[in-house]
């Protein structure tokens, strides 16, 4: 008798658990929306319900297609968490409602993970961006950005003078010395670690000045054999081998094609000196799926009805895998974070300038990579055919 009360009590503690969980999300301000890993509603909270405008909640068990119906691009984000290992954060997403002409919508994804570690689910926090909020935000951070390349540019300007000074002077007191002096190579040391600096700074003012794209229809095949080129050219040696794995029939697509050339040029860097200039370097292209608008924070105001990105149902999906040492977890998440590496002459710019470059073309960019199993970095660009000439 007293096992059966016992048991009946744990059931009525996980009872009133569940209940007070739930009217925890219920009563949250934001939208919140969760799914098991087979896809299937959990829970769909009343603000949620209005920012989609739903006649009503879907019950739980309900597939997420059918209850995102008129929501495909949600659905599909939803369903993609459990591939990605950098989930977007703070990420935007225009929706087309039946009560409005459009909205937009500011979210969150998370990995809902069991006692093990594997995800059980995943829930996408929500807040409807209204147009003022938005305009608001947009001029905030303009602000913020334009007063941090402001700064950026006279500290660059303090610090290369002096630099400047520096190697001008190590140079004529190379002059005076014989060529028997041990002088002169410290003095080739100081120098080359001044040119290091200045290199930085450029690095440095090139990310935190504002980016500008010419749009063209490309195709992608070019510029990652120019990318190859560049880096094995420069990193790589003689037991270097690279594998092209595109598909076939990838038309043109609507890229920046140096600011692209850019980005492949940093990941093969990157991969070849992980590599130790050896390896195999396996490059693949091909076109998936992909209903959802790509999404970056803070949408340009006014730039919506020219967005050449506004409706597209592929992407153009490049992967990159390496079969260096891999990348520690604990690295993985600071990789885009500008001037974080973990080179001794590394700036740290040069992924955080690639996933600045892949953003401002409504693209995803991610990374995975287990210690000893190599990296494999995905680059994901909306795949759209026409345009030209627009400025992101």
């Amino acid at each position: 008798m007293a096992g059966v009360c016992g048991e009946l009590a744990v059931k009525a503690t996980a009872l009133g658990e569940d209940r007070f969980y739930r009217g925890l999300v219920s009563g949250m301000r934001c939208g919140v929306l969760t799914i098991d890993r087979d896809g299937r509603i959990v829970l769909v909270n009343e603000p949620a319900r209005q920012i989609l405008d739903l006649e009503a909640a879907p019950p739980s068990g309900t597939p997420l297609e059918k209850a995102l119906v008129e929501h495909p691009q949600l659905a599909q984000i939803l369903r993609e968490s459990f591939s990605m290992t950098s989930l977007p954060n703070r990420a935007e997403i225009d929706l087309t409602t039946r009560s409005t002409r459009g909205k937009t919508i500011g979210f969150t994804l998370s990995l809902v993970k069991g006692e093990d570690g594997a995800p059980l689910g995943a829930a996408i926090f929500f807040k409807d961006l209204t147009y003022v909020e938005h305009k608001e935000e947009q001029e905030r951070l303009r602000d913020r950005l334009a007063a941090l390349g402001q700064m950026s540019a006279n500290l660059a300007h303090e610090i290369r003078n002096p630099l400047a000074a520096i190697e001008v002077s190590c140079s004529l007191l190379k002059r005076r010395l014989s060529a028997e002096t041990g002088g002169r190579d410290l003095l080739d040391k100081i120098v080359a670690e001044v040119r290091r600096l200045d290199r930085t700074i450029t690095s440095s003012l090139e990310f935190v000045k504002p980016l500008s794209l010419s749009l063209a229809p490309a195709r992608i095949e070019p510029v990652l054999d120019e990318a190859l080129g560049v880096a094995s050219g420069r990193v790589g040696g003689p037991g270097l081998r690279i594998e092209r794995r595109f598909a076939d029939g990838i038309p043109a697509c609507l890229m920046d094609r140096g600011q692209l050339r850019q980005v492949f040029e940093n990941i093969f860097l990157n991969a070849v000196e992980a590599m130790g200039g050896g390896g195999t370097l396996t490059v693949e292209t091909l076109l998936t799926p992909a209903p959802a608008a790509a999404s970056i924070p803070y949408r340009p105001a006014g730039a919506i009805g020219a967005d050449p990105w506004q409706t597209f149902d592929r992407y153009l999906t490049i992967t990159v895998r390496d079969t260096g040492p891999g990348i520690s977890e604990e690295h993985r998440d600071k990789l885009f974070y500008p001037f974080f590496t973990t080179k001794k002459q590394g700036s740290g710019v040069g992924l955080s300038m690639a996933k600045k470059i892949v953003d401002s073309h409504r693209g995803l960019i991610d990374v995975d990579g287990r210690p000893g199993a190599g990296a494999v970095f995905t680059v994901r660009i909306p795949f759209v055919g026409g345009g030209g000439g627009v400025s992101a």
